[in-house]
């Protein structure tokens, strides 16, 4: 295994996120790679705020993974977004599409916990993220 940064794509809903160069050791031979803990959940949370700050409808996948990525309930993000339990279900669900003010508030908490991992990993420099479809 070689220490080394490469790109990592993570899956969000329907969107595929890429993160330019994430520091992981990687095998020469085969390309298994293994991730740090708090680096795998920092690369979520990123790819999540991503796909809620440019994708127009979110995929009600990546509502779910947005809120697991701020390690909150679904009662718990309806209080932080004004909203019920009821609302995030149905948004989880894509029984009710999310309108875009909460997707872009969601995008917001994203950010906030994004800069809140990165204060506590002076040492983690992730590059920047695009997505792709």
């Amino acid at each position: 295994m070689l220490f080394g940064t490469h790109p990592i794509s993570t899956q969000i809903g329907a969107h595929v996120v890429v993160n330019a160069s994430v520091p992981h050791e990687r095998c020469p031979n085969c390309g298994y790679y293994e991730l740090d803990a708090e680096v795998a959940e920092l690369i979520e949370v990123q790819a999540a705020s991503v796909v809620m700050s440019e994708a127009t409808e979110p995929d009600p996948k990546a509502v779910r993974i947005a809120r697991k990525a701020l390690g909150m309930s679904q009662a718990a993000l309806a209080q932080e977004l004004g909203l019920t339990q009821e609302t995030i279900s149905r948004y989880e669900t894509g029984a009710l599409p999310i309108v875009p003010e909460y997707h872009l508030a969601l995008a917001g908490l994203l950010g906030r916990e994004e800069r809140k991992r990165r204060a506590g990993q002076n040492t983690l420099q992730l590059a920047h993220t695009g997505t792709e479809g």
